[in-house]
């Protein structure tokens, strides 16, 4: 909280104080042509200099109080762009020239925040209309792919499946309360049903998954925990190392009175320690400039959504040895909503 110190009240007050010196002066002055003992002359200047001070003191107590009050009452607001419709209207001028000013601009900002947040509804609104439109031709043509066994155009369709789902996650990340439903769910069926979606590309590229562990329960949305597994395992499977006899995908889980863990590893090329701190920025893909259909919005969005569901998401990796993704799901609050 700021605050404001007695100086600064000083040079506030400046002119005033100037004013009262100059007209001591001059009494000063009359006072010594009408030949008044001194004495008097110097208890007139210490009542003057005392009374003085003392009116300074009171006024900057009484000014700091009502200033601290309402600083504190500003930073207590959560919107803190309606400021003016709980702060006292003051008496002074300059004050009141200062209310009216500050009214004002609450009020077109109010305004202005009030148009953009239709328009970002209007937005998102259309986009999940688009997504689920858009999501039938490439799920059809997916499984016409998959019929006739032509898995180099499905992995395609595929593709721009998990693109398009990205989008309609993305649109809705910052909306989560109205798409949200807690219930119990097996992490094994969990898992399963993510690894299921990239069967096909596990296999293309030879890597082996292996489970121990998952037949624990946990509470949590269903949907957004399945975008959070698809995210990481098809960056798993994007970035596993060509190269590398015996690749594989671990996925595991530990449980303890407080918590499940759940440990999605593999060993792939691993993430340079450079870009550790920041793989959960949005767009951000790393200073390896041969990821070319790097997005850098997997990662972030499933930090977004864990930090919304109430979970704990971190990344471990040495570069070209492994990257193991923890996923943390408290048990302590834990409830089901029917």
């Amino acid at each position: 909280m700021e605050t404001v110190n007695f100086l600064a009240f000083l040079e506030e007050k400046i002119s005033v104080l100037l004013l009262h010196l100059v007209f001591l002066l001059f009494v000063i002055m009359t006072l010594m042509f009408s030949q008044t003992h001194g004495f008097y002359i110097v208890l007139l200047l210490g009542l003057f200099v005392l009374c003085e001070g003392a009116v300074l003191v009171v006024t900057y107590m009484r000014e700091k109080k009502e200033y601290d009050r309402i600083v504190a009452l500003t930073d207590g607001l959560e919107e803190k762009y309606y400021v003016a419709e709980v702060l006292p209207k003051p008496r002074d001028i300059r004050g009141a020239a200062y209310y009216y000013a500050l009214k004002e601009a609450c009020r077109a900002m109010n305004g202005r925040i009030g148009a953009l947040e239709t328009e970002q509804r209007e937005y998102r609104e259309y986009v999940e209309s688009f997504v689920h439109e858009i999501k039938i031709p490439i799920s059809a043509l997916s499984l016409t792919f998959d019929n006739n066994r032509d898995y180099a155009l499905k992995k395609e369709a595929d593709r721009a499946n998990l693109l398009v789902e990205q989008m309609l996650y993305y649109a809705r990340s910052g909306d989560t309360e109205k798409d949200y439903f807690v219930r119990k769910l097996s992490l094994e069926e969990a898992v399963h049903g993510a690894v299921l979606r990239f069967r096909h590309y596990l296999l293309e590229r030879g890597i082996k998954v292996e489970t121990s562990g998952l037949d624990v329960d946990i509470y949590t949305d269903e949907k957004w925990l399945g975008f959070i597994l698809a995210q990481i395992i098809q960056n798993a499977v994007k970035y596993s190392d060509p190269a590398k006899p015996g690749r594989r995908l671990a996925v595991s889980a530990r449980e303890d009175a407080h918590r499940v863990l759940l440990y999605i590893e593999d060993n792939g090329r691993g993430i340079p320690e450079a870009d550790l701190p920041r793989i959960f920025e949005k767009g951000f893909t790393g200073a390896d400039r041969k990821k070319k259909n790097a997005t850098g919005m997997g990662l972030y969005l499933s930090k977004k959504l864990c930090r919304r569901l109430g979970l704990e998401i971190s990344v471990d990796s040495v570069e070209k040895e492994y990257t193991r993704v923890c996923i943390c799901f408290p048990k302590s609050g834990m409830r089901e909503e029917e």
